[in-house]
């Protein structure tokens, strides 16, 4: 009778800080499934202490916590040279948006915004972080640059541009961002994309404005247009219907992961 065989326990450790325990523990079990060595804090204020104890390879943190909320951990953390470099995978669950601002440049390895609580998307980021997943490849390593297609972005958020951008691009699309209404009008002057994905929300001239402008522009008139906003209140997102947009996507409720696949999708 041939020997039983176990899948080897990986070398990882994964520290999980999580309010919410049923999704905490949850979460916890998959991971060890997954043979990472896991241990599950349910608070803020023990969050640091954990961290020093623990020294994980990764650690999971959610925004909303009892005692210190993860904006704080961030802060802290980032001051410790001893453990500022630990990566962080920063979760947001039930449609709480990510405080951008507050978050440390660089603190952040992995943004998780979702609006259920969906542990087997946590569990996928981690096994492609650590390498554990056989990813299909980067678009862009195949994609020939006369052929990609062209994405105009209109979005004042850098530190979420930043971060969205890079997916973007190693997508294969050939991305234009545009930090305001003003440089949007500038590079749809001189570009027409295959897409446009829009923010409602900025200083001087909005996202409706350009809407607006976009529809009465004969040579830009008939490019699908999708909106990622956190504006989410039904009269916005029929005014923005209005005026023939293709997707509308609330920042909150939505991954990264399904951002990229959604513009991707656009230019189609």
């Amino acid at each position: 009778m041939p020997p039983e065989t176990t899948t080897p326990q990986k070398k990882e450790k994964i520290l999980i800080v999580a309010g919410d325990g049923a999704f905490g523990e949850h979460l916890a079990r998959m991971l060890t499934a997954e043979s990472y060595q896991v241990t599950l804090i349910k608070n803020g204020t023990e969050a640091l202490k954990g961290i020093y104890d623990v020294l994980p390879h990764l650690v999971i943190l959610g925004v909303v916590l009892p005692g210190v909320d993860g904006y704080e951990i961030l802060e802290k953390k980032a001051a410790d040279r001893m453990i500022a470099t630990i990566p962080v995978f920063l979760v947001a669950t039930e449609g709480i948006p990510i405080n951008m601002r507050r978050v440390p440049q660089g603190g952040v390895k992995e943004f998780i915004m979702t609006l259920h609580a969906d542990t087997q998307e946590i569990v996928d980021h981690v096994n492609r972080h650590f390498d554990h997943s056989q990813p299909a490849p980067v678009q862009a390593n195949t994609v020939a640059a006369g052929t990609r297609k062209k994405v105009v972005w209109v979005e004042d958020d850098k530190f979420i541009g930043n971060i969205l951008g890079k997916k973007i691009i190693a997508a294969g699309i050939e991305l234009y961002q545009a930090r305001n209404g003003d440089e949007a009008r500038e590079m749809l002057g001189r570009v027409i994309p295959d897409g446009i994905v829009i923010d409602l929300l900025m200083p001087g001239i909005g996202g409706f404005e350009i809407l607006q402008a976009l529809r009465a522009d004969e040579r830009l008139k008939n490019v699908p247009v999708m909106i990622l906003s956190n504006l989410s209140k039904p009269s916005d997102i029929e005014k923005a219907k209005a005026f023939g947009v293709r997707k509308y996507l609330v920042k909150a409720a939505t991954s990264l992961d399904r951002v990229v696949a959604e513009v991707t999708d656009l230019c189609r």
